[in-house]
């Protein structure tokens, strides 16, 4: 009996130590949640000081990690946006920097591209997209054939938050939803359906229990058009009294909502610890004729356009363990630093095959690196005869270059709603600048 107690008391430590090498070995890598906003203007988040909006989980995410001052994206519209966060490339390096075109099935995110889904499957990770790909429609270009493991959303570029239709009609804001490659019912708010699917893959994808990290991006379609949320949100931002504006509130809240309820689920689930949460919209908020629902702040420009309100948008990441709470970081970052910043923390080797105009951004967050140097020396912007370069605070823009406008040249340090030409009193600046971006130009392929 004596013995038999012995063996069970062994077993039982052996058994207690192989468990705690089993959880040590799988929370050694961080799980990601991406979530990526779409059509959130910088004017749009309550951290930014902004009073007729409320976005209290957005905000405490902030306070929780490191908000950037100056973040952008490589583009002002949605696919070429999601082409640059996914990579870590300039986007016109493998496509044309345009929309993909709904009557086109076959205009993607190249496949010879890798992103993040493929870039990281060597490491262990398992990944799951939910909500908005826009990255090609074609069955060989969908997210299951692009090294992700779940999907559930839509293919295209916008979408009614109320209704889908299981067969394509004229109505492409109907389109149909998809889990993985089967078209499935649908009923409910898009944004509270796609936080309930972000809610279950973590779960279900506990690393403790598949012995493997994870990598989640939730799309959510919130805050792109059609402009529809439930009343039970309008009443919540009764307060704001233009309607555009109290519509797009409602939106907003609908989807601070499901961010707060993505983080609880991380703290139930004993995930937070060890997962990096990123939060960023695709591009500015768009103009038009309810171009008073949404705002860019203090910039000029809107969606579409190379000017400060079209590129710069909010942009967090909490990562504890690496990044100090409540911190913030002054100098410009860009979408594409997101995968190679995740891709050299982990390790991961051969990174130089994926040649990534982004940067690992870590230690210029964490003072490892002086902190007057930045981690871009010029960042490019280009949509159709549209482009802009940054170059430290100077920056230099053509819009609308249809009409044959000089370019613009703006000094972001003292100007950043960009109203103040400065071409003609320094006109060597904006050659130099030229010179630059007609270098990068150059080194892109000749894609149509």
């Amino acid at each position: 009996m004596k013995q038999l107690l012995i063996l069970l008391l062994f077993s039982s430590f052996l058994t207690t130590g192989f468990t705690t090498e089993i959880k040590e070995q799988v929370n050694k890598l961080p799980n990601v949640i991406i979530i990526y906003a779409d059509d959130m203007g910088w004017g749009d988040v309550g951290y930014h000081g902004v009073d007729n909006i409320l976005t209290p989980n957005i905000d405490k995410l902030a306070q929780s990690g490191i908000y950037f001052t100056q973040g952008y994206v490589s583009s002002s519209i949605c696919s070429p946006s999601r082409c640059g966060l996914l990579t870590g490339v300039y986007q016109q390096r493998f496509s044309s920097g345009q929309n993909n075109r709904d009557n086109d099935p076959h205009i993607a995110l190249f496949r010879k591209q890798s992103q993040i889904s493929e870039i990281l499957k060597p490491a262990g990770y398992y990944s799951g997209i939910i909500g908005k790909w826009h990255l090609g429609e074609d069955e060989t270009l969908r997210p299951n054939k692009r090294g992700w493991d779940e999907f559930y959303g839509f293919l295209g570029g916008s979408h009614s938050f109320f209704k889908a239709t299981k067969k394509y009609t004229k109505n492409l804001d109907f389109r149909p939803i998809y889990r993985n490659n089967e078209i499935v019912d649908y009923e409910g708010y898009a944004t509270e359906v796609f936080t309930a699917e972000a809610i279950d893959f973590l779960k279900r994808n506990h690393p403790e229990k598949t012995g493997n990290p994870f990598c989640l991006y939730v799309a959510y379609n919130a805050v792109h058009f059609p402009w529809e949320v439930p009343d039970k949100y309008i009443q919540r931002v009764s307060f704001i009294k233009n309607q555009n504006r109290r519509l797009f509130a409602g939106m907003v809240l609908a989807m601070d909502d499901g961010i707060g309820q993505i983080i609880n689920a991380l703290d139930e689930e004993g995930l937070s610890d060890n997962t990096i949460v990123i939060f960023i919209s695709d591009n500015g908020s768009p103009r038009g004729q309810l171009g008073d629902m949404s705002s860019t702040g203090p910039f000029r420009g809107w969606k579409g356009d190379c000017l400060e309100g079209g590129t710069r948008i909010p942009y967090i990441i909490k990562w504890p363990g690496q990044i100090e709470a409540g911190s913030k970081y002054d100098k410009p970052v860009i979408n594409l630093d997101i995968v190679p910043t995740i891709a050299s923390f982990i390790g991961l080797k051969n990174m130089e095959k994926y040649n990534f105009d982004g940067e690992n951004i870590l230690p210029y967050i964490k003072g490892e690196i002086d902190s007057e140097k930045t981690p871009h020396e010029n960042l490019f912007w280009k949509r159709g005869n549209d482009w802009a370069i940054r170059n430290g605070d100077w920056k230099l823009v053509v819009e609308y270059q249809k009409d044959n406008r000089d370019p613009m040249l703006f000094n972001l340090s003292n100007d950043i709603g960009e109203r103040n030409d400065l071409a003609g009193e320094f006109p060597e600046k904006a050659k130099e600048l030229k010179i630059i971006y007609d270098k990068w130009m150059n080194s892109l392929p000749n894609l149509k």
